[in-house]
């Protein structure tokens, strides 16, 4: 990047699911939403929910959702098939029947139209959410994106119901492809 760029809210991916993988399973930091300077409540498990279920509804729309220290993330359909995410090592992930344009537009969750595909971000890094202090202030340092050279590894691969046993009894590391 060049000088004078501004700090990045996210360093990721993100790309749109068909509608139908409405399962959410993951292992990382949950069950419940965490970013990197607002986890430590958060353990490390094996956690599934809907789609829905991940959208936080604040009084006005906004980023939300995320979960830290991912190791793997899938999401199912009613058949067992589906497409799974696998950090080399870690990633944030975040699902929602919203667009990030959806929730920078609404003022009020009744203004976001629920879409059939799936948003799902897969990030590097994404931004502290700060105001340790005080409502609004900045995230600590260590806590931002910098305009700097950087890069993280994943593997997205889609599977069948019979590759998919292996969440059905509890294990906590999928198998290698």
């Amino acid at each position: 990047p060049s000088d004078g760029l501004p700090e990045l809210p996210r360093f990721g991916m993100q790309m749109s699911i068909p509608g139908g993988f409405e399962t959410f399973t993951w292992y990382g930091r949950g069950p419940f939403e965490n970013y990197v300077d607002r986890k430590k409540a958060a353990r490390v498990g094996l956690y599934s929910g809907t789609v829905d279920e991940q959208f936080v509804d604040y009084s006005e729309p906004q980023e939300n959702g995320n979960k830290t220290d991912v190791r793997w993330a899938a999401l199912i359909s009613e058949d067992g098939t589906g497409l799974m995410v696998t950090g080399l090592p870690l990633i944030e992930v975040s699902v929602h029947h919203y667009t990030t344009e959806d929730l920078d537009r609404a003022k009020h969750t009744h203004e976001l139209t629920h879409r059939e595909f799936i948003t799902l971000n897969v990030d590097g890094m994404m931004m502290g959410l700060g105001g340790d202090n005080s409502w609004g202030a900045r995230p600590h340092e260590e806590f931002r994106i910098g305009a700097e050279p950087r890069s993280f590894r994943f593997r997205i691969r889609p599977f069948t119901a019979e590759d998919a046993t292996w969440m059905q009894i509890g294990w906590t590391v999928p198998p290698l492809p």
